[in-house]
C-alpha cells in the first residue's frame, strides 16, 4: 500500500522548474520565467525537459519523452517517471535506457515499470569521466573472463575494471 501512495504523491506533484528549447526555465508555483544565460550543457536537451534539481556536481531532469543523450536511447515520459542526470561537466550520470544497448562493450538492460517494481533496479550509472559505473545485464555475458547472467548487476571502477563482489 505504501508503494501506491508513494508513486501516487510522486506524480501528483507538480515539478519547479521547466527548461525548454527556448533556454527558459519556468517555475511552475511561482509562475515566473528565468532566463538561462550561456546554458550550452542544457542546449541539447528536448522541449519540455523539466529540470528537477540542480546541484554543485549535477543536474537531474525528468525528459518529456524517449531520447538520443550521448548515443543512448534514455528513457522519458510526459508523466516524470523516468529521471536522468547529468554531472556538471554534461556528461550523463545516470540513465534509464528504453531498448537494451551496448555500453563499452557490457550488454545492459533497458528499464521498465515491472523491472522497477519487482526486477531491482535497471539503472544505468557512469562516472564522470564518461565510463560505466553499474548497469543490469541485458543477456548473458563474459566480462574480464568472468561468466555473468541476464539479470545480474555489474559494476566497474573509474577506469573500467570490473568490480567483483565479496
Amino acid at each position: 500500500m505504501s508503494i501506491i501512495l508513494v508513486l501516487a504523491m510522486f506524480y501528483l506533484t507538480s515539478p519547479p522548474n521547466t527548461y525548454s528549447q527556448e533556454r527558459t526555465l519556468k517555475n511552475k508555483q511561482g509562475g515566473q520565467n528565468y532566463y538561462i544565460a550561456n546554458d550550452s550543457l542544457l542546449s541539447f536537451l528536448p522541449k519540455g525537459t523539466i529540470i528537477n534539481k540542480r546541484t554543485k556536481d549535477k543536474i537531474y531532469c525528468f525528459l518529456p519523452y524517449n531520447t538520443m543523450i550521448q548515443g543512448y536511447l534514455c528513457r522519458g515520459d510526459e508523466n516524470r517517471g523516468w529521471e536522468t542526470v547529468f554531472y556538471a561537466n554534461g556528461k550523463l550520470a545516470l540513465a534509464w535506457l528504453a531498448k537494451p544497448e551496448d555500453i563499452q562493450g557490457v550488454p545492459c538492460a533497458p528499464a521498465s515499470f515491472w523491472t522497477e517494481l519487482f526486477g531491482g533496479s535497471a539503472a544505468v550509472s557512469f562516472y564522470a569521466n564518461g565510463k560505466l559505473a553499474k548497469c543490469k545485464l541485458s543477456r548473458d555475458a563474459t566480462i574480464n573472463g568472468r561468466s555473468f547472467e541476464k539479470g545480474d548487476l555489474v559494476s566497474f571502477d573509474p577506469k573500467g575494471r570490473l568490480i567483483l563482489g565479496k
